[in-house]
């Protein structure tokens, strides 16, 4: 395996609801341009193209070939992906193991989601209905017993399940959902990409908008988003070469579990808040990067939090603290951009979705901190090395990434 650093980032000019003055290829252009300006790279550095979106929110398929021109793809390898919510970063990891392999030395990874041009729960429809079938098949009830009611609230009736689990589990309130959410869209008023802005943002403030199932508010959910994310990355003799500043890959890791909307075989229902998976690949990951200690040693923290109470949990489940201490270090003001261990600097998914990007900005976003690149969002200590996280599927998909200011020994 060879070592592998990111030298170039770039993003469309912001995440907004709508964006209507530029087509889909447009719109990623502008992140494609913007990396090659930020990196001083050219199509002609780039060595292969992988690229991720959820087609079904918009409809159409088979859009990096419609968007070859736009992407500098033409006459270069190109691979396709689509995870749900990790579409991002696996789009990511499969860059990487590219590089790592041997196969290529510069590749681009360009992901995109422009919401406002289709359907996303028409899309999300479309995933689960299959499962649902199964479920039929297998004579399981789906109209309300055994919990099976919960999927007819969309992602917000499986969500409300996985966040009363995890309070119950954890000792923390709805009260700090509240607090979670207010400090993660105060982060993003300083993130000039981001999508949902408040600098005056209180817990009170987001204690006051609508109950949507409890505990989960209108304030504690993501946007929909219009956006795209290039990331360029190098094998360690090209970045030499290419990049003055680079953030290393120091691990990937990812682990799936059975869909946790229930297990076709038994009819069972399996807690969403418990997510296995997320402890299972955080664990791969600290052994890759050779992390003993991950909360003295990971200076930085990306969670890809759909909902609010989810960057606490996956905090908990990843093991950057101990199942209940999430909250109590919100409450001494330790996730704070200027606290021991910052969390989402950037807003978050919680501010900013456009989903096929949405967990591949966990990556950069913590690369820019590495780089000491973030702007105004940057934290206060000195990032050494950063753990991004993704989750996706049905729930029940982990995505891991670990970058350091270093390369890694071999």
């Amino acid at each position: 395996m060879r070592n592998v650093a990111i030298v170039g980032i770039g993003y469309t000019p912001v995440f907004v609801s709508k964006r209507r003055d530029v087509c889909i290829p447009e719109m990623i252009s502008e992140a494609v341009e913007n990396a090659f300006r930020n990196s001083g790279l050219t199509p002609a550095d780039i060595d292969a193209v992988v690229f991720g979106n959820m087609q079904t929110f918009e409809g159409v398929n088979l859009p990096h070939l419609w968007s070859a021109d736009y992407i500098a793809s033409l006459g270069k390898p190109v691979m396709r992906i689509a995870t749900g919510g990790t579409t991002g970063m696996s789009a990511f990891h499969a860059g990487y193991y590219h590089i790592a392999s041997g196969l290529h030395d510069v590749v681009m990874v360009v992901t995109y989601e422009k919401q406002s041009e289709g359907d996303s729960q028409v899309g999300l429809l479309g995933i689960i209905t299959p499962e649902i079938m199964a479920m039929l098949a297998a004579g399981i009830d789906v109209t309300g017993q055994k919990g099976m009611g919960a999927i007819g609230g969309g992602s917000a009736g499986g969500i409300s399940y996985q966040a009363t689990s995890y309070l119950h589990h954890s000792g923390a309130g709805i009260e700090h959902i509240d607090a979670i959410a207010a400090m993660e869209r105060r982060n993003a008023a300083k993130n000039p990409y981001a999508h949902l802005k408040d600098p005056e943002a209180t817990a009170e403030k987001i204690a006051q908008t609508p109950l949507i199932s409890w505990p989960i508010r209108f304030g504690h959910v993501c946007p929909t988003s219009d956006g795209a994310t290039v990331c360029i990355l190098a094998s360690e003799e090209k970045a030499a070469k290419l990049a003055d500043k680079a953030a290393w890959v120091w691990a990937v890791a990812n682990c799936a579990s059975d869909a946790t909307t229930g297990n076709l075989i038994e009819g069972i229902i399996t807690d969403p808040a418990e997510q296995m998976p997320a402890q299972i690949a955080a664990k791969q990951a600290y052994e890759r990067a050779g992390i003993q200690d991950p909360r003295r040693e990971i200076d930085y923290v990306e969670i890809y939090n759909g909902f609010a109470h989810q960057t606490l949990m996956f905090l908990e489940r990843i093991g950057m603290c101990e199942v209940g201490e999430a909250h109590k270090l919100l409450e001494k003001g330790e996730l704070e951009m200027n606290g021991s261990l910052p969390v989402n600097a950037s807003g978050g998914v919680v501010s900013t979705n456009a989903i096929g990007t949405s967990a591949l900005n966990r990556v950069t976003e913590c690369a820019l901190q590495i780089m000491g690149q973030a702007g105004e969002h940057q934290v206060e200590k000195e990032v050494h090395k950063a753990l991004a996280h993704g989750w996706g599927g049905l729930m029940q998909y982990v995505t891991i990434t670990i970058l350091a200011d270093k390369p890694k020994k071999l």
